[in-house]
């Protein structure tokens, strides 16, 4: 398949629609139509079907989407590390953050790069919160930023620190008058999380669980700060690490308090891929991070 074909799978797929799709690629609806059949005379299967008047990708036509988010990105990746090359930058490392991570130190992290590497370009992908350890073994990032339970142990892990959990609130909130926030005092109040998954090492498992309580209400709101939002105007609670909640909290009028007798605690660590291209590279931003983040100072 041509990459032109590549990118009508992927324009199909990102906008929903032929109309909407075509639009995108500044074709007629006509020209995409006969790009589809095309398509499909050169595969010798359908790839789309029409359901209640939908275009519905076949198995076939998922298999090529896939592959088409997969060649189209490398493509993209290439042509930026080729035009970083021009300015100096020989390698590019891609950090993953998961959502509870701060992005309060990465000015710190270019600027340390920038005085002993200047040969590595950094890029930051906020768009793997959820999975990122499944990022990485798709090598759509070359280190993951990871709380809670340790990587697996194929990759290659560096352990940042261990953070104290706390609760967030807003400043008028029935609890902010408590010294802390004991597990029980969850079930009056709704939770305002990432998602509703509950996970092993996260506030659910060291929590909820683990002091059978559950609240009242659970509010998914996907990202940070969607999460703190919602948290300053209603009488939600969530639950951050510390690292997070300490520099993000206050931007939302936001109080933190310990959860019950503050020893709750999550582990932080960095994890790449061993066998890679540019593992030294990957290696010297993992110590970087390392030396800047001082879970423990």
């Amino acid at each position: 398949m041509s990459i032109r074909q590549l990118q009508m799978i992927r324009a199909l797929e990102v906008a929903g629609s032929v109309s909407a799709a075509a639009i995108a690629l500044q074709v007629s609806q006509s020209a995409l139509s006969h790009r589809i059949r095309e398509a499909e005379r050169l595969l010798d299967t359908p790839l789309y079907s029409r359901q209640n008047k939908k275009l519905v990708a076949t198995p076939a036509g998922l298999r090529v989407q896939f592959a088409a988010r997969r060649v189209l990105a490398e493509l993209e990746r290439a042509e930026h590390d080729v035009a970083h090359m021009s300015g100096g930058v020989t390698t590019t490392v891609r950090l993953g953050l998961e959502a509870y991570a701060s992005h309060h130190w990465l000015p710190e992290l270019y600027q340390q790069l920038a005085i002993k590497c200047a040969h590595i370009g950094l890029e930051v992908t906020a768009d793997v919160g959820l999975h990122p350890e499944s990022a990485l073994r798709q090598q759509s990032i070359d280190i993951a930023l990871i709380s809670g339970l340790p990587p697996a142990k194929d990759f290659n892990c560096m352990h940042l620190g261990e953070d104290s959990l706390l609760a967030l609130m807003a400043s008028d909130h029935p609890l902010a008058k408590n010294a802390s926030v004991f597990p029980e005092m969850f079930a009056d109040f709704p939770y305002v999380a990432y998602h509703t998954n509950p996970e092993e090492g996260r506030e659910y498992d060291l929590v909820f669980r683990r002091h059978h309580v559950l609240p009242s209400n659970v509010i998914s709101a996907g990202v940070t700060e969607a999460v703190l939002t919602i948290v300053g105007q209603s009488q939600g609670l969530t639950i951050l690490p510390a690292w997070t909640a300490l520099s993000q909290g206050p931007k939302y009028g936001l109080i933190t308090r310990p959860i019950g007798d503050g020893a709750l605690t999550t582990q932080w660590y960095l994890a790449g891929l061993h066998q890679v291209a540019n593992r030294e590279a990957i290696l010297e931003v993992m110590q970087t991070i390392q030396n800047i983040t001082r879970f423990n100072d």
